[in-house]
This record gives C-alpha cells, structure tokens and sequence, in this order.
C-alpha cells in the first residue's frame, strides 16, 4: 500500500467533475484503489424547518432554533446567487462539482467553539460541522456548513480509462475490505500515537 499526495478527477453521469486528492492506495485483486478527498473545502447549505420545541436553542443559540433538514433541490439551485454572495463576505468562492457536492476556494474561518453543531439523522451518525454563515431567502432561514473532518471517498483506478466513483452498487464485500486497508489503519495510527 502506497501513501500518496496526488490528485485525480471524477466525473459523474452528467459529465461534471470533482477533483479530489489521493490519501492512500491499495491493489486488490490486480486492480487499484484510493481513498480520496475533494482538493477544496466541502459545504452544506441546509434550511432550518420550524421549530424543534418553542425556545428550544442550537448548541445553545436562541436564533438557531428548529430542526435543519435539506432543501429543496431546485429551491438549493435558485439560492446559488444568494449563496455566492454570502460565501464572497467571507472572501471565499463557490464551487458547484460532480456529485452534487458544493466546495469552496478560500481561506475558512478559524474554528470557534459556538460554531460547532452536530448534525445526523441519528447520534450514531453525528458529524461535526462549522457554520459559516446564515442567510435568509424567500422567507427561509439557510445555514452553510462545512465538515471539520475531511469527506472520505472511495475510488478505482483502472489501468486504462478514467477513475471512477465506487457506488452502493459495487459489492459489499469490496468496501469491507477497502475500510480494513485504507481506514482502519488511522484508527491504529491514533492508537499509537496515544500509547506513546
């Protein structure tokens, strides 16, 4: 297994890409893997959805009450304008790439604690993310967020034709196997490192 500091692209059904940095590399089964990371910033733009409880505060903020949710597809689509300017007052630049996923150019703001929120589905799935800013369109309250950990990709790469996305349709058993060589072995790093 190599570790690595390059950079590829994928390219998604509608032929729009996403660059991406490779961590790590495995061969399984002659044919190769990585586990990548997009090269800039990802966000999220989620909508607040009422109120939770009344009074019911965020990470203790009384402005940030309710329940965050994603928006609408083409509502997300027509606040890109908004977003970008919004993104710009922070001197950083919307990027829309394959996927579906948003990212930024730019410096992020530094960490401050009441920045932090958890968000998921469940506390299982609970992700730390920063907020960057809010901002109101059509009436709604939007947040734009960007994760403290670095999203994690899975990626082949063929000997000829381009690298491609691996998807919940490839089999189970590959990304077992994936998560054993490529992710657990920073889960054993950390755990060194906290033995010395």
């Amino acid at each position: 297994m190599n570790e690595s500091h390059e950079t590829l692209v994928l390219r998604d059904e509608q032929d729009q890409l996403l660059k991406c940095e490779i961590l790590r590399q495995v061969v399984i089964e002659d044919q190769t893997y990585a586990l990548v990371t997009p090269v800039d910033a990802v966000i999220k733009v989620l909508v607040w959805e009422g109120e939770e409880e009344p009074g019911q505060p965020v990470n203790g903020d009384a402005d940030m009450e309710g329940i965050l949710d994603e928006p609408d597809p083409e509502e997300l689509q027509a606040a890109m304008p908004t977003i970008q300017a919004v993104l710009g007052e922070l001197n950083l630049t919307l990027q829309q790439n394959g996927f579906d996923i948003l990212t930024v150019q730019g410096e992020l703001p530094a960490v401050e604690d009441e920045d932090v929120l958890e968000i998921g589905e469940s506390d299982e799935d609970a992700q730390e993310f920063q907020l960057l800013a809010t901002f109101f369109y059509k009436d709604q309250k939007y947040g734009i967020f960007t994760p403290l950990d670095p999203i994690l990709i899975y990626a082949a790469l063929p000997d000829e034709g381009d690298p491609y996305l691996l998807t919940p349709d490839d089999p189970p058993e590959l990304f077992d196997q994936l998560y054993a060589l490529l992710l657990d072995l920073d889960e054993e790093e950390v755990d060194d490192e906290d033995e010395d």
